[in-house]
């Protein structure tokens, strides 16, 4: 008797981690189709409280009719079928769900609904069913019951802490589907067997599996790449932050965001011309040059591929670079495969582009915004505050220069949130972007920064003519209604990103 409440209380501690761990990873596979947004997490909580609830419910029911360790068992064995079954459909889920629901709160809520809800109930009904055969007496039913949520809650607590901060950095989300699911499956096989008699040659065979499990899981492909290679993913990482594929077509490098039907293209690298700025609007944010009354120091947020900032260090030999990428396997990348070299003049922090600016004790020249994740800029990097906090570290005379994906309405926000901060917005196009220059002071005459244009490339040799750039100035007015981006209130995720991504996709 005492062998199986042992047991039982660990069910119940295991429940909690397996819970939180399914939560936790789950939410991670969700972020490349919906975006790590509070609707994202919103509606993944909800569910997950949904299916708890009915969990309990239904667990307390069966209980009481089915006071059995056979009844936990099965229970488990379930859970872990699903879990292992969830890698296998979420991806064809996710895509039908943002082809056929153009509201991202929706398609988050549908596919929470669809991979969350049953696996939640799973877990949540062993907990009843547990406390009801921990029970020896009525005297003694609070305590049981009081253990047993406290171990369900420290189970929940490592579950997300290990998921979260261990598990999703080393073997990626899709690894841990099949684990977790494996350990459950195992963990009801284990029960079953104790049922019966079997416990010893029931842990041997769960520790088997799980050492089984984590050592079958694939390295990291190392090798460099040349525009010999053949074409296709070079190399995937799913970091803590991103699913990051560095993919070959021809003679283009490409640093992707996302999975296979959902990939947003970060950086390009030109194989057979290194020194080229093969996106076309990275060469447009170059003009910010043309702007600063020096250009001594910048700041960059976002590093992606690094070519943007490789282009202005190489070019410019007297300026000084500081790049801010959140992402270290992004940094890792942009080194290995797309020519980034730190120096002395150009160097690279591991960092929020927000905390780097918050942090930093220099003034620059120009700063630089390229932080895309996806089809959206992390909305606190779009905000009145963070221009703010930008407009306090410029020098006289400095630039902020951000570029903008245009057919979303955040283009109307961000220029309202600019010119909210800066005297001066003039917009560019660039090749399919929008380029903002914004700066304070009074407005640069057109001849004067012609002039200033025209010696910059004549000194520095520039292979993208500044004065040519400068051609794609257009006037582009914030539509009314425009909403104003501050920390408060910066719904930058639901302004049409998927509806133009299905429509891309078409």
């Amino acid at each position: 008797m005492a062998l199986n409440r042992g047991v039982l209380f660990a069910v119940s501690f295991y429940a909690g981690l397996g819970t939180m761990a399914f939560e936790m990873v789950l939410g991670r596979a969700l972020v490349p189709y919906f975006g790590g947004t509070i609707y994202t997490w919103g509606a993944l909580i909800a569910v997950f409280l949904l299916g708890m609830s009915f969990g309990f419910f239904i667990g307390g029911r069966l209980a009481d009719r089915y006071p059995r360790l056979t009844l936990v068992g099965m229970l488990l064995a379930a859970c872990g079928a699903v879990i292992v079954c969830t890698p296998l459909y979420s991806q064809p889920l996710c895509l039908a769900l943002l082809d056929g629901i153009e509201d991202v709160r929706v398609g988050a809520l549908v596919a929470s609904l669809a991979m969350a809800f049953l696996p939640a109930l799973l877990f949540a009904a062993v907990s009843p069913v547990a406390v009801r055969l921990a029970l020896i007496d009525v005297a003694h039913s609070g305590s049981t019951v009081g253990a047993m949520s406290a171990l369900n809650t420290v189970g929940s607590i490592l579950g997300t802490i290990g998921t979260s901060f261990f598990l999703v950095p080393v073997i990626g989300s899709r690894a841990i589907f099949y684990l977790l699911g494996a350990v459950t499956i195992a963990c009801a096989a284990g029960l079953l067997a104790l049922k019966r008699g079997k416990a010893r040659v029931a842990a041997p065979a769960v520790l088997a599996l799980i050492a089984a499990l984590v050592g079958a899981q694939p390295g990291a492909v190392r090798a460099q790449v040349s525009v010999m290679a053949p074409d296709g993913v070079v190399e995937k990482v799913e970091s803590e932050y991103n699913n990051v594929f560095v993919i070959k077509q021809g003679q283009m490098l490409y640093m992707n965001f996302g999975y296979r039907g959902s990939q947003y293209v970060e950086s390009v690298y030109d194989l057979l011309d290194r020194g080229a700025l093969a996106a076309r609007y990275t060469r447009y944010m170059t003009v910010a040059a043309a702007y600063a009354g020096r250009f001594e120091r910048a700041a960059f947020v976002g590093l992606g591929g690094g070519r943007t900032a490789s282009y202005l260090v190489d070019s410019f030999p007297q300026l000084g670079m500081e790049i801010a990428e959140l992402d270290p396997e992004v940094i890792r990348l942009a080194k290995k495969y797309f020519g980034v070299k730190e120096s002395e003049r150009l160097k690279i922090n591991a960092q929020d582009g927000r905390i780097f600016l918050t942090r930093s004790k220099n003034t620059y020249d120009a700063v630089f915004l390229d932080a895309y994740r996806g089809p959206f800029v992390p909305f606190h990097l779009l905000t009145k505050e963070y221009f703010e906090i930008i407009k306090k570290h410029l020098r006289p005379g400095g630039v902020v220069a951000q570029n903008v994906e245009p057919t979303t309405m955040v283009l109307d926000s961000a220029i309202r949130t600019v010119g909210a901060v800066f005297r001066n917005v003039d917009t560019y196009e660039a090749g399919g972007n929008v380029v903002i220059i914004a700066y304070d002071g009074e407005p640069i005459p057109a001849a004067k920064l012609r002039g200033r244009a025209a010696a910059l490339s004549k000194q520095h040799k520039l292979r993208y003519d500044l004065v040519e750039l400068l051609a794609a100035k257009r006037d582009i007015k914030p539509q009314p209604g425009a909403k104003l981006l501050t920390d408060d209130f910066a719904p930058v995720e639901m302004l049409k990103t998927i509806k133009r991504h299905n429509e891309r996709r078409s």
